[in-house]
């Protein structure tokens, strides 16, 4: 089972109660059905200021600290954070939160370590390794 399929969402499954009805109102079984792999190859689609917030995204900033860690504004942070939703085809920004773990893992498992790795500054903005 790979990382993306233990991220998948709940798929409504009828199941035999004790009485012999079906009981179809809650998640039995967690299971694949693509989207998430879709979403994952839409990554690729960001520009590389998306990408930075995509990044934060990740780790559950608020717009406020996306904003403050790239030295944007709020407005500007929000900007990008719809972008992306709307280029990742997710629903809010909690799915695309877990994309964007899920992304960071799979390109660290794939490169054998930190594939983007981000310096933090004294000032609190980020930059690329030299």
């Amino acid at each position: 089972m790979s990382s993306t399929e233990i991220l998948s969402p709940p798929v409504w499954i009828p199941y035999p109660a004790t009485d012999g009805q079906l009981v179809t109102d809650r998640p039995t079984v967690l299971t694949h059905d693509g989207a998430w792999d879709a979403a994952m190859a839409r990554v690729q689609q960001l520009s590389d200021r998306e990408l930075d917030v995509f990044r934060l995204l990740a780790k559950g900033a608020s717009n406020r600290t996306i904003a403050a860690r790239l030295a944007i504004t709020e407005r500007t942070s929000k900007a990008h954070v719809a972008q992306i939703l709307a280029k990742l085809q997710v629903e809010s920004r909690l799915q695309a939160g877990i994309v964007g773990f899920a992304w960071e893992i799979l390109n660290q498992d794939a490169h054998g370590g930190s594939a983007h790795s981000v310096v933090s500054l004294p000032s609190g903005g980020i930059r690329q390794p030299a």
